[in-house]
């Protein structure tokens, strides 16, 4: 946090004195700070949220049951001088907690349940417009990049992640949204903080071409005391093209700053998906994460992304996030969607495999398959109703391999969800 600190401070006093126009009493500038805080919005929401987990791995631990729920109270203040703030309050209290809540607590004989309950300042930030077609962001935000395949909110789960950052929005030229970013602290799902040395992001979005969008990204990360420091280098297409729609990405990594390692990975992926009336589609996909050569090399690293999203609901694949998935993933995948009376159907089949086995010899076979099930419907105005599913099933001998490597633990395994999402 050391870096940013004085960064916001000196961008916050330079930005908002530059913001004030001339002249402009000091009287005025007072009036019109409380009118901005007089005149802003609240607005909140609930979410309640029942989780069973069932990891089969031993006979010792017990399934996880585990109901909280999620409140947020947010603020944000009308305009002062083309600023404003934002202001997300945040806690997650756990009304059954029979499960292990990853963070260090009780139940290590129940499986796992990355909710811990207790309450922080999600977000806060002062949004600074004094530029033509940019906005400046100051303080502690979510940042949501392309499909969030790398970083992202992680908003599945119930505590979310946020960054304490600068960020810079510019659209001053027609059809480019250009971004850039910096922050050294990670405010992660678990009510943790991780400290970076620091984390920049630049991305650049075309949307020219009706109907598509192209971008570019450039993501440095120096983290403290970690051989995690690497560039990714991506570029990224989605579109659609009469009833087809597509994205495709790829991304390369290699070392960088202090690292002493020689990274060379990559990521690809690629969908494809038929929509007809906008009530079913059916899809196609590949994702690729090349894993670990040789010693000196690493895994993909999906950095801070909401991993949830991708390689299956069931979240065994979660070391994407840190590149930890040594043999690496090839998870092939179809879909369906339907929409009907204000719901929504879907369901997606995974195949796992592993790209790599040079490592750990004889590794090569795959890691499993698994069903996921999703309906999710508007109930009232402001209140929606969600049941998912997912079964993990995992092939051959790929359990004793991944159990004695950390990889996925060697399980199958059932999860279920209940949500209730309410909106003030």
């Amino acid at each position: 946090m050391k870096h940013v600190k004085g960064i916001l401070v000196f961008l916050f006093v330079v930005s908002l004195a530059m913001a004030i126009p001339r002249p402009a009493t000091s009287q005025t500038i007072v009036e019109d700070f409380f009118k901005a805080l007089q005149g802003g919005k609240f607005s909140g929401s609930f979410r309640f949220s029942y989780e069973y987990s069932d990891l089969q791995q031993s006979p010792a631990i017990s399934p996880a049951h585990g109901f909280n729920v999620q409140s947020r109270l947010n603020y944000r203040t009308g305009e002062f001088y083309k600023s404003s703030g934002f202001l997300q309050l945040q806690n997650v209290s756990n009304l059954v907690e029979e499960f292990d809540d990853t963070k260090g607590g009780a139940q290590k004989d129940r499986d796992p349940i990355a909710d811990p309950d207790g309450s922080r300042i999600h977000q806060g930030f002062v949004d600074l417009g004094f530029l033509p077609q940019t906005v400046i962001r100051i303080g502690r935000q979510e940042i949501k990049l392309d499909d969030e395949r790398l970083v992202g909110a992680i908003a599945w789960r119930q505590n979310a992640q946020s960054f304490d950052a600068v960020t810079v929005t510019n659209k001053s030229i027609k059809d480019l949204e250009l971004f850039a970013g910096f922050t050294d602290r990670v405010n992660t799902i678990k009510l943790t903080q991780v400290d970076l040395d620091a984390f920049w992001m630049f991305h650049a979005t075309y949307s020219g071409i009706k109907g598509h969008k192209l971008t570019a990204f450039t993501y440095l990360l120096d983290a403290e005391g970690d051989p995690r420091d690497i560039i990714t280098y991506g570029v990224r297409a989605t579109g659609k093209i009469s009833m087809i729609k597509y994205a495709v990405d790829y991304a390369y990594q290699t070392d960088w700053n202090d690292s002493d390692l020689d990274v060379s990975a990559q990521m690809f992926n690629a969908y494809v998906a038929a929509v007809i009336n906008k009530m079913f589609s059916a899809g196609v996909g590949f994702s690729y994460l090349e894993g670990k050569d040789d010693k000196d090399d690493r895994p993909f690293d999906t950095l801070f992304s909401t991993a949830h999203a991708f390689n299956g609901w069931a979240d065994d694949f979660l070391k994407t996030n840190g590149g930890g998935l040594v043999n690496g993933l090839a998870d092939y995948y179809v879909d369906i969607t339907v929409k009907y009376m204000g719901a929504k159907f879907k369901a997606v089949y995974h195949y796992f495999d592993t790209t790599d086995d040079e490592v750990v010899k004889n590794f090569d076979d795959a890691y499993g398959d698994e069903l996921d099930l999703l309906l999710v419907k508007g109930l009232f105005k402001n209140v929606k109703g969600l049941l998912k599913y997912s079964h993990y099933n995992e092939r051959n001998s790929s359990g004793n391999y991944a159990k004695q490597l950390g990889l996925l633990g060697g399980h199958d395994e059932d999860v279920f969800w209940a949500r209730l999402m309410v909106k003030f």
